[in-house]
């Protein structure tokens, strides 16, 4: 039988490896945050308050209705952010006209835009 210190370290390890990053996840954390505990707790109350029926319901809603909306209307924002900085650079050469596209890497774009983090990178973690 597998231990419930196993079951955890298995859950964390899971939760580590995912990388999409996408406009949901926020909204998809607060979901696992907020409605699986408060779904486990509800067989021990024996009245359940509206506002924790609400409480559970609500991220749910927004989730749901957050997917809608971004598939009818941005479907990019529904991927991840690498694909998202493809695409965008995509867009930028096809506006320059260049004849052989290039793709800009993830990695130079943080280092643009953060360029501390690129020197302490750089030095080995000294500035």
């Amino acid at each position: 039988m597998i231990g419930k210190e196993n079951i955890a370290a298995k859950v964390i390890e899971s939760g580590g490896k995912l990388s999409v990053k996408s406009a949901l996840n926020p909204i998809l954390w607060l979901c696992a945050i907020i409605t699986i505990p408060s779904l486990i707790a509800v067989p021990f109350i024996e009245n359940t308050p509206t506002w924790l029926v609400i409480l559970i319901i609500a991220p749910v809603l927004t989730a749901i209705l957050g997917f809608l909306f971004l598939m009818l209307f941005d479907r990019d924002k529904l991927q991840s952010e690498e694909y998202q900085l493809k695409k965008r650079s995509l867009d930028l050469i096809q506006v320059k006209g260049q004849d052989k596209p290039t793709l800009i890497d993830a990695e130079e774009v943080n280092a643009i835009v953060n360029p501390e983090l690129g020197q302490i990178e750089n030095t080995g973690g000294e500035k």
